[in-house]
């Protein structure tokens, strides 16, 4: 029966530490770094850092700053475009909180010389520089057409008052509102001795009276100087 126990006892302590030591193996990390151009040492914002196998990753930042939880073991790939692509191995035996500084280096490639003929012949060519419009054809026949006399007249005919204007205006109004300022202002439509003065003239019939009309035929023309309005005048009496 002793033997029995015992046995068990080892077996649950054998069970355990193998637990342990598996939950060491796949202990989570925080894997953090920074990523930069090895050549201008400026960081790389939006580089990947991808987890090939998992299929997953992330991103650096504005200042090339990533952030990613991996396991030991685990193959990092750092890319970016027009650089050469970069992978680290996590280590097996690491701290909980794991960083790297990653300096990518540039990938170029010389490419073949490549010459581009519009045309297919020199008398092509040719024949199009004679057909050809100077580029700034349009651009004259635009100023031409907008700064015309026709065209100065009539945007002279509806432009507003000038600055000066506009600012006398605003100083005659700033001045009026501090004349005003604190009397009433009285609405013409609730004057009662206006309604009376009203009432009374219909019932006189002085709107009937057309005498006004005498003195606007007697009006000068508006080509008629004032010696000449006057002279006629007298010529008349």
């Amino acid at each position: 029966m002793k033997n029995k126990i015992t046995f068990l006892l080892m077996f649950i302590s054998l069970i355990i530490s193998n637990l342990a030591f598996s939950q060491g193996e796949i202990k989570y990390i925080t894997f953090s770094g920074l990523v930069i151009d090895s050549q201008t040492k400026e960081p790389l914002p939006g580089a990947y850092i991808t987890i090939p196998r998992a299929g997953r990753g992330t991103l650096s930042n504005s200042k090339g700053y990533f952030v990613l939880g991996v396991f030991p073991g685990d193959t990092i790939n750092f890319s970016y475009l027009g650089f050469k692509k970069q992978f680290h191995i996590i280590p097996k035996k690491t701290e909980l909180d794991y960083s790297v500084f990653v300096e990518l280096q540039v990938d170029s490639k010389m490419l073949k010389e490549v010459k581009v003929y519009p045309f297919s012949t020199e008398e092509e060519f040719k024949q199009a520089l004679v057909d050809m419009k100077l580029p700034d054809d349009r651009e004259r026949k635009i100023l031409q057409e907008t700064y015309s006399p026709e065209n100065i007249a009539r945007m002279a005919s509806v432009h507003g008052m000038s600055a000066d204007a506009n600012y006398r205006y605003a100083n005659n109004q700033f001045l009026k509102q501090i004349e005003s300022r604190g009397q009433v202002t009285m609405n013409p439509l609730l004057n009662p001795f206006a309604w009376v003065n009203f009432v009374k003239a219909v019932k006189s019939g002085a709107w009937k009276d057309k005498a006004w009309k005498a003195g606007a035929n007697t009006a000068p023309a508006d080509n008629v100087t004032r010696d000449e309005f006057f002279r006629n005048t007298g010529k008349k009496k």
